[in-house]
């Protein structure tokens, strides 16, 4: 995020590695349509883009991301991002 912020952009993200903790997702089925999960998971995808566009002093961003991810125990869960992906280690993501 903090990367298109140095001007009007477009960041499509290709692919990323590591660990995140502490995520929210949207999941349509669920009430409230998103649910959060806390815990250490192993990223096994994220893609997506987003344009920060600015005008009048007021930032907005479109698209949204998506993210496959996979728990300690082997399970595996993903969605639709609707909050902060929080590190838990080093995180490599790979952006054009």
């Amino acid at each position: 995020m903090s990367f298109s912020q140095h001007g009007p952009r477009a960041v499509c993200i290709l692919s990323a590695n590591g660990a995140i903790s502490n995520v929210t997702l949207r999941q349509p089925a669920t009430s409230g349509g998103t649910v959060t999960y806390e815990g250490r998971f192993e990223i096994l995808s994220l893609s997506g883009s987003f344009l920060l566009t600015e005008n009048g002093g007021q930032r907005s961003r479109t698209g949204g991301l998506s993210v496959s991810l996979s728990g300690p125990d082997g399970r595996v869960l993903g969605g639709g991002v609707a909050g902060l992906l929080m590190a838990a280690t080093p995180v490599q993501v790979h952006v054009l």
